[in-house]
């Protein structure tokens, strides 16, 4: 089946590697892409003429620079299951994303975070939180900007849960994708903060994912005596792993992680890609 991946683009260097990236990720996989150039130019029912010469030099600037792109596509000509498609909109980041999202039933979107961290503490202001925050109904992942190249074996993504609220297939269907995708192991990880056993229900989703995840490799982990955030750092780095794995609940596991009043204990910025789940209605 046909995926639909969205890559908004400011036309860096590092929004560039993000695109090759994408195809990288998806070199066996039918795909269109979608790049998008979101720009920002006020206007008014009535445009003088000052601010419609801004705003036709914004326009122009846009498909110029995206036009770019499509030519250093064209010299790379690397897989002809991919098609590409290109998008100028004078909205938002954030609404222009929605609008793209809601218009082509994007599977995916793609986004760089600046420095080698993935920067998705939402108690911080940046660009990236602003628009996971906002954006509804699609998975994120996103990338450091000074991103490693793909393993080329024992390939991991990282899931850490609480098991305390049930998923639905399809919001954990990104994950399963990608796992496939990049013939990835799946390591669901509990952090034991206050050494409980798992509750009746707990225990039951925990069933519920070994149902959704029986044509990947997957495997529970647990670990104890240590807070989310550090377990989880220490996971991965022990392990290697390529991906994390965060589900974003509207009031639940990501919101608690990344809640205002958490700001001053939480350093959670990965070095690894990180997919970003969305709680679907």
């Amino acid at each position: 089946m046909e995926k639909k991946i969205l890559i908004p683009s400011n036309f860096t260097k590092h929004a560039w590697n993000t695109l090759v990236y994408a195809l990288n990720l998806y070199k066996s996989v039918p795909c269109t892409f979608y790049i998008l150039n979101a720009y920002k130019i006020p206007t008014r029912i009535s445009l003088n003429r000052n601010q419609s010469a801004e705003l036709e030099a914004a326009k122009a600037e846009s498909e110029k620079g995206l036009h770019k792109i499509m030519q250093g596509l064209n010299f790379r000509k690397e897989n002809e299951k991919h098609t590409f498609e290109t998008i100028s909109r004078n909205k938002d980041l954030a609404d222009a994303i929605q609008e793209t999202v809601d218009t082509h039933k994007i599977d995916l979107i793609l986004m760089v975070s600046r420095g080698e961290n993935v920067s998705i503490n939402a108690a911080f202001e940046n660009e990236i939180s602003e628009v996971i925050q906002k954006v509804e109904d699609c998975p994120f992942l996103v990338l450091p900007e000074q991103m490693q190249d793909l393993p080329e074996t024992k390939r991991e993504i990282v899931f850490p849960t609480n098991y305390k609220f049930p998923f639905k297939n399809k919001e954990v269907a990104a994950l399963i994708d990608m796992a496939n995708n990049l013939n990835a192991s799946i390591r669901i990880l509990y952090i034991d903060s206050d050494g409980r056993p798992l509750s009746k229900e707990q225990e039951q989703n925990m069933e519920m994912l070994k149902t959704y995840f029986t044509e990947v490799d997957f495997s529970f982990h647990k670990l104890t005596q240590t807070t989310v955030t550090t377990g989880i750092h220490l996971f991965i780095e022990s392990r290697e792993s390529s991906f994390l794995a965060l589900y974003k609940r509207k009031q639940g596991f990501f919101s608690k992680l990344f809640s205002q009043r958490f700001k001053e204990e939480i350093d959670f910025n990965p070095k690894v890609p990180v997919l970003i789940l969305k709680e679907l209605e």
